[in-house]
């Protein structure tokens, strides 16, 4: 009996991505095969490692390598855009100072970070060159802000993919490439469902997004612009997750995206999350096998039953 073939939709997130391999380990561990992976920013990072190895253990040891090595140190300036609340008169000071340091060096650079020094970071984590050295067809997201639309990767350079999907804006140095303008690839698909639609019978959706946000206190005009951009991206998310037949959302504790010091937990709540799941996702495999649907299918290409 032929069974339906199945995509993850990995979503962005940074440190949060942690909680993707949480879910392949458990994944991999119930023999639930994955035909095909889109991945955004943290999702395409985590998806290339696994679709390059279908090792979810090398997948945990590398990032922990990755983790300890200092290659974020690099980052360092990462904690710039950390909005973490403060609680002392010191860290309301040193906010004030910093939303200040950022809007002057706003005014007169593009970034705070250059483009190799994420591909440089990132190298240690991707053990193929090319789209066409991974075991599993795998979709890399990044967003072109001249046209507004998502540009979605598939063959060739698979580091040069994965550093523009991951590209945060402002934070590190976009790619220009002809007329094209690439970041992110959560700007535009931060959960990158509607790229599976047409290729697999099942889609299962990964969404890591910080849902958990903190009241705001005596804002400033960073505070007011960052969450009224955080609600727009939540709504995004929200519509996208419903085009998934399957939607895990671990709980990712309302953690930054520069956080990386919760590994531990985001991999745990991610197998939760997959474990609470697995019956639903089995029950729809089971469903969706066998020549009657398929043939329900081929009749109403468009409709999921």
């Amino acid at each position: 009996m032929p069974r339906p073939t199945i995509g993850l939709a990995l979503g962005g997130g940074g440190a949060r991505g942690a909680a993707h391999i949480g879910v392949l380990q458990i994944l991999d561990s119930e023999n639930i095969p994955i035909d095909r992976i889109a991945g955004t920013s943290a999702g395409a990072i985590i998806g290339a490692m696994y679709s390059a190895s279908l090792d979810t253990q090398w997948v945990e040891k590398r990032f922990r390598e990755f983790l300890d090595s200092g290659a974020l140190d690099k980052l360092e300036k990462r904690s710039l855009l950390a909005d973490r609340s403060p609680d002392t008169l010191f860290s309301q000071v040193a906010k004030k100072v910093k939303d200040h340091y950022v809007i002057m060096m706003g005014l007169n650079r593009v970034s705070l970070l250059k483009k190799d020094k994420m591909a440089e970071a990132l190298s240690f984590l991707i053990p193929v060159d090319s789209f066409e050295a991974l075991k599993i067809p795998m979709h890399i997201i990044a967003t072109d802000l001249q046209s507004t639309e998502s540009v979605v990767y598939s063959s060739g350079d698979i580091l040069e993919a994965i550093v523009q999907s991951s590209t945060i804006p402002g934070f590190i140095e976009p790619t220009i490439s002809n007329e094209q303008m690439l970041v992110d690839g959560g700007v535009s698909m931060p959960i990158p469902v509607p790229v599976l639609q047409p290729m697999v019978d099942i889609k299962i959706a990964v969404d890591i997004s910080r849902r958990d946000l903190d009241e705001l206190k005596d804002p400033n005009m960073i505070d007011i612009m960052k969450r009224s951009e955080t609600i727009t991206s939540l709504a995004l998310k929200s519509k996208l997750s419903l085009e998934a037949d399957i939607l895990i959302r671990p709980n990712v504790l309302g953690l930054h995206w520069s956080e990386f010091d919760q590994f531990d937990l985001l991999l745990e709540n991610g197998q939760k999350a997959t474990k609470d799941a697995l019956n639903d996702i089995k029950k729809l495999i089971q469903k969706r096998s066998g020549w009657k649907h398929k043939f329900h299918q081929w009749l109403n290409p468009i409709t999921r039953v």
